[in-house]
C-alpha cells in the first residue's frame, strides 16, 4: 500500500463515525480491500476487490438490523421484515452514507469509468451501499461484532423507526448479546 493511501485510511478511520485508534497492522489492508471496487481491481490486476467483504458484511448487517428491530419491539415478523428491507435497501444505505460518512465516495478506489474529469469518484447507490457492507464485513473481521454493530448504528440505525438506540461512544464492543465474548 502506498504511504499516501495508508495515511488517508488512517485519517478516514480516526474520524467519525469510526473514531478508531490505534489500528492494528492487519486492519488497514482489509479496510483498503473493503474500499476497492471491482472496476479498480479489473484495471489493476492482483488488487483484491471488496466483493467477498461485501458478501460477509451483508450478512452481518442483516443480523445487526434484525437484532435491533427485535429489541425495539417493532412487532410481528411482517412489520419487522418490512422495516429491515427499508433499512438495508441500497437507496437508504446510500442516503445515510452521504449524510453521515460523505468521505466514503472519495475513499473508494474505482476504475476510470467511475470518475469525473477531475478524478473524483462518481458512485451509484449500489456501489456506495456495497462499499458500506464491505466496511461492515471488514470491521467484523478485524474488531468483532460489537464494532460492526456500533458502526451500523451510527450510520444506519440512529433515528430509524422501531430501532432501539444506544448511547454514543467510540466504535468498540457492544454491551448487549451481540457483543464479543
Amino acid at each position: 500500500m502506498e504511504p499516501r493511501r495508508h495515511m488517508e485510511l488512517r485519517t478516514f478511520l480516526a474520524s467519525e463515525p469510526f473514531a478508531i485508534r490505534p489500528l492494528g497492522k492487519d486492519e488497514l489492508p482489509l479496510i483498503d480491500e473493503a474500499l476497492t471496487h471491482d472496476s479498480y481491481s479489473e484495471e489493476n490486476p492482483g488488487t483484491p476487490c471488496n466483493g467477498r467483504l461485501e458478501f460477509l458484511g451483508d450478512a452481518v448487517l442483516g443480523l445487526i438490523v434484525c437484532d435491533a428491530l427485535y429489541a425495539g419491539g417493532v412487532g410481528p415478523e411482517g412489520p419487522m421484515t418490512d422495516a429491515k428491507q427499508g433499512i438495508v435497501s441500497n437507496a437508504n444505505i446510500s442516503g445515510r452514507v452521504l449524510e453521515r460518512l460523505p468521505s466514503l465516495d472519495n475513499m473508494l478506489l474505482v476504475g476510470n469509468g467511475h470518475t469525473d474529469r477531475r478524478g473524483n469518484s462518481v458512485l451509484t447507490e449500489k456501489m456506495r451501499a456495497d462499499a458500506f457492507e464491505a466496511l461492515v464485513g471488514a470491521l467484523y473481521l478485524t474488531r468483532g461484532i460489537g464494532a460492526a454493530r456500533d458502526f451500523v448504528e451510527r450510520v444506519l440505525l440512529r433515528q430509524s423507526p422501531g430501532v432501539e438506540a444506544r448511547e454514543e461512544g467510540p466504535v468498540g464492543p457492544s454491551p448487549n448479546h451481540l457483543g464479543d465474548p
